[in-house]
């Protein structure tokens, strides 16, 4: 009796199994996003037709939202040191309550290593050299304001039940272009800053995500996962295919140098269209990576109940060597149990 209820109990909570495929995956993300912040620093940065288009983009998005300046202003001072220790307090205990304390360390680290990239990348790693473009030569690629938004979100979405994994992508998807695009209305960042942001986000979201473990999904939210992902998968399409075409045009008229009123409009819903793309993006794929941590902890929980029935749980007919229920007399009987309890992993 005690070894079937030691079954049960494995089979209702089965080891949390970390998938070599997604695990695999979240590693390439992360290279490949790491990739992205060398990529804009390389050409929006360390070029003078980069820093003329980014400039650009930065001088329209301030002259088409310029009515937003002052919202912005009242949304950006938010974020603050004070922000950043309340974000990672209630994403800590939202993991806590469930009882995974592996779920909370995970979202902590993701806020802060974020930030702390960030930090080290805009003012150790990356510099801003003086090209004759601009007058602002202080680099300014990652924005810190954009990746609290982006790790925030992130970490909601790593620390959020099953169900509620559609919305809370889809909601930190909106806050992060919000703040994003609100540090290009406010004059704060440009469009590169913001989107290499995300991209440092979503190299410790796609590290952490597997790491952190799946959960026993049982089908839940799949029809919030279709409409979650297809609102994600239009945005990123949309804003980062919008954006790249306007960032080009403008990149093939503009001179070493910002250009006129037209083109700069153009560049701006460019970058603006290029920051809610990378945000989709983002949490695009950390859901998708959770997704398939899932499918692993799915398949753990399945063989862990083939073992429970298969050690002779209630309501599993016995099995003959044949694979035929033994009966005597038209009764299923149940074989004498070994002499030893099996060992369940």
């Amino acid at each position: 009796m005690r070894t079937t209820t030691s079954a049960g109990a494995a089979a209702a909570s089965p080891r949390r199994a970390v998938s070599p495929a997604a695990l695999a995956a979240g590693v390439l993300v992360a290279v490949a996003s790491a990739a992205g912040v060398w990529a804009l620093h390389r050409v929006f940065v360390l070029t003078a037709h980069g820093q003329a288009v980014d400039e650009a983009a930065l001088t329209g998005a301030r002259t088409r939202l310029w009515r937003l300046e002052g919202s912005a202003h009242a949304v950006l001072d938010t974020v603050s040191v004070l922000g950043v220790l309340a974000a990672v307090a209630v994403v800590a205990v939202v993991a806590l309550a469930q009882r995974r304390v592996r779920l909370a360390l995970a979202a902590v680290v993701l806020v802060t290593g974020s930030l702390v990239t960030t930090q080290l990348a805009k003012h150790v790693l990356l510099a801003r050299p003086d090209l004759d473009v601009t007058y602002v030569l202080s680099n300014s690629l990652p924005s810190g304001h954009t990746t609290f938004a982006g790790a925030v979100s992130a970490a909601a979405l790593l620390v959020a039940p099953v169900r509620l994994r559609p919305l809370a992508a889809v909601l930190g998807a909106g806050y992060t272009s919000a703040i994003g695009v609100g540090t290009l209305a406010a004059g704060w960042h440009r469009p590169s800053d913001a989107v290499a942001a995300m991209l440092v986000v979503l190299a410790w979201g796609a590290l952490l995500a597997p790491l952190a473990g799946g959960r026993p999904s049982g089908g839940a939210g799949s029809t919030g996962r279709a409409v979650a992902g297809s609102l994600l998968v239009t945005g990123a399409a949309v804003g980062l295919t919008g954006g790249a075409t306007a960032l080009a045009v403008v990149s093939a008229v503009v001179p070493p140098e910002p250009t006129g009123r037209t083109w700069q409009l153009v560049a701006g819903a460019g970058g603006a269209l290029g920051v809610g793309g990378a945000a989709c993006g983002a949490l695009l794929a950390m859901l998708l990576l959770q997704r398939a941590a899932d499918r692993a902890a799915d398949r753990a929980a399945d063989r862990a109940a083939g073992r429970d029935a298969g050690s002779g749980a209630p309501g599993a007919a016995p099995q003959r060597a044949g694979g035929d229920p033994a009966v005597t007399g038209g009764t299923v009987t149940a074989p004498q149990p070994s002499a030893g309890p099996r060992s369940l992993e």
